[in-house]
């Protein structure tokens, strides 16, 4: 039994398209590309094997863009992540610092001059000072340098200008409180006075 699948032809008639098996009705110029033959078989798998590829390349793009997309969506939540950790431990570890202050206000107020049983209390003191210090400098917290230089509105709080210190104009004499920065975030200012 012969398949006429395969030697059917389309012919155009009014509206519709038909196939047909007797080769008196084909009419070559409306032919359609894929209905009998092999030619047409190999026209139909050429088309669908482009149409694949087609489709295959829209999907590695949007693979490469998801990938692109999940890769700064990690970047950012880490960096973000990263920022609130500095600013959670900069709040905490600015209330630490006026501990810090009154430790060494208390070191400057025990005078081993008048009382020489002073000097464990002194040591105490000093001992506790280290142990903040040594925690300071665990999360990368440093002091703010600042006597003897050039005031800088970003690192430094004038809160007096001094006359005839001898020293030229804008640059600090004294410090009332010491500043800290973390890393590269200033977490307090230096309180400083400045010369006029």
């Amino acid at each position: 039994m012969k398949d006429n699948s395969t030697d059917n032809k389309y012919t155009e008639t009014d509206d519709e398209i038909k196939c047909t098996d007797n080769p008196e009705e084909q009419d070559s110029s409306a032919q359609i590309p894929g209905c009998g033959g092999e030619d047409g078989e190999a026209e139909r798998t050429a088309l669908e094997l482009e149409e694949y590829k087609k489709k295959s390349e829209d999907y590695y793009d949007k693979l490469l863009r998801l990938q692109a997309d999940f890769d700064n969506y990690r970047k950012r939540t880490a960096r973000e992540k990263e920022e609130i950790y500095s600013q959670i431990s900069g709040e905490i570890i600015t209330q630490f610092l006026g501990v810090l202050d009154n430790m060494e206000r208390a070191l400057n107020a025990v005078s081993t001059e008048n009382d020489p049983d002073c000097e464990p209390v002194r040591q105490g003191i000093r001992m506790v000072m280290q142990q903040l210090s040594e925690i300071l400098s665990k999360y990368e917290v440093s002091e703010i340098a600042a006597l003897g230089e050039k005031f800088d509105p970003n690192r430094h709080h004038a809160v007096m200008q001094a006359e005839g210190t001898g020293a030229e104009e804008g640059t600090v004499v004294e410090v009332l409180q010491k500043g800290y920065v973390q890393k590269n975030r200033v977490l307090r200012p230096s309180m400083v006075k400045v010369a006029k």
